[in-house]
């Protein structure tokens, strides 16, 4: 039941709540750095929904592969300003 409750939900919620569900410890190591792995999941995740979409340009479809590619701060980034920056 469970997998089937989590299949709609991001990795970041999915995360959070385990560590909600868990000791202090785990929060601890969730905030110190499975926060930031498991946003990084999900930007990726985010970055190819649009790749995946045909009618983009071609200079949003290249900033967006570069992106992808990217640590998960230039991941962050596109998502937030990079992708309306985009000329095309």
């Amino acid at each position: 039941m469970r997998a089937v409750q989590d299949a709609g939900r991001t990795r970041c919620v999915r995360e959070a709540t385990k560590a909600l569900d868990g000791t202090v410890e785990d929060m601890r190591a969730f905030l110190e750095t499975g926060y930031r792995l498991a946003q990084a999941e999900d930007d990726r995740v985010a970055v190819a929904r649009i790749l995946a979409d045909a009618t983009i340009s071609d200079a949003l479809r290249a900033a967006a592969g570069t992106a992808i590619d990217g640590t998960p701060e230039e991941l962050r980034y596109f998502l937030e300003v990079g992708q309306y920056e985009v000329d095309g």
